[in-house]
């Protein structure tokens, strides 16, 4: 008994090899969520929290 996985009589489906980009979508959001997280700092402890901390995310973000 043979069992063929891909059956020539079967129809194929909708986009079969290619997958969504999501690439803008996620640089959008991240953007919204680091500027979301930016105001919250400063808002809770002033602006030279705020700095310090996107200098550290900038350096660690260039050793990417």
């Amino acid at each position: 008994m043979s069992y063929r996985r891909h059956a020539d009589t079967r129809p194929p489906l909708p986009c079969e090899g290619r997958a969504e980009d999501y690439t803008a979508a996620f640089l959008v959001v991240a953007g919204l969520l680091c500027f979301l997280v930016l105001m919250m700092l400063w808002a809770r402890w002033g602006m030279p929290a705020t700095m310090i901390c996107a200098a550290l995310a900038e350096c660690g973000l260039r050793r990417f």
